[in-house]
């Protein structure tokens, strides 16, 4: 999968209910690039969760499955050797998947099986509070490197213009493909200026906001367009 396709950012649509994810496996919406299902939000939708994906792809819409845990802000309330299940269940189904790096083994055991079927892994790396340090951010990049995960995705809280300043930082210090964007007042503002500074991936809701200040993707769309970072 291209992930930065014309040099432009995906746009990415968070799924965050089962009301959303039927309804997107009936009409994807055209704005987003790629539609994010979170699992650990929407649930099993009855065991069919895995054929709704399906559905979404079948329309020529990549999906990424994400099952948050809830040490990094997600709703996953089960074992991780069940939340790997699910995981390895979808790898012949979507286009990409997200496992907080923090989940090591996870991690290791999906990179493999990720690549033997052309799946893009994302590392996450989630901060609710503030946004660290630079030096401890690229060390978690680096680990990322590290886990040979395809992509590094980086999301904290920006409370002042000096963390924000951090973020902004970051694209052109990492090597390799990263997303990079703030979360609450000041990071959701800070979204297109961080697909200009080289993130590949830019996140907004469909419904409700699935972190703090994420910004609707319609708006998202314009503001990418208006600033050339769309088509």
């Amino acid at each position: 999968m291209n992930l930065h396709p014309a040099h432009h950012p995906l746009l990415v649509g968070c799924i965050d209910s089962e009301e959303l994810l039927r309804r997107c496996a009936r009409q994807a919406p055209a704005v987003c690039d790629v539609l994010e299902v979170r699992l650990d939000l929407t649930g099993s939708c009855g065991g069919a969760w895995l054929e709704l994906c399906a559905a979404i792809e079948q329309q020529n819409k990549p999906v990424l499955l994400t099952i948050r845990s809830r040490r990094e802000g997600g709703e996953w309330r089960g074992r991780e050797a069940q939340r790997l299940a699910l995981y390895l269940r979808a790898l012949r189904v979507v286009s990409m998947l997200d496992v907080e790096l923090a989940a090591t083994g996870t991690v290791s055991m999906l990179v493999q099986a990720a690549k033997s079927e052309d799946i893009v892994l994302i590392g996450s790396f989630h901060n609710f509070r503030k946004t660290p340090p630079l030096p401890r951010l690229l060390a978690v990049a680096q680990r990322g490197r590290q886990l040979k995960v395809d992509v590094v995705k980086i999301a904290t809280r920006v409370n002042t213009s000096a963390e924000l300043a951090i973020l902004m930082a970051l694209p052109a210090l990492v090597k390799g493909p990263l997303s990079v964007m703030g979360m609450g007042p000041l990071g959701g503002l800070s979204r297109v200026a961080m697909a200009g500074a080289g993130s590949h991936m830019v996140y907004g809701s469909l419904a409700k906001a699935t972190a703090p200040g994420q910004p609707p993707c319609h708006e998202l769309a314009k503001e990418l367009t208006r600033w050339g970072l769309r088509n």
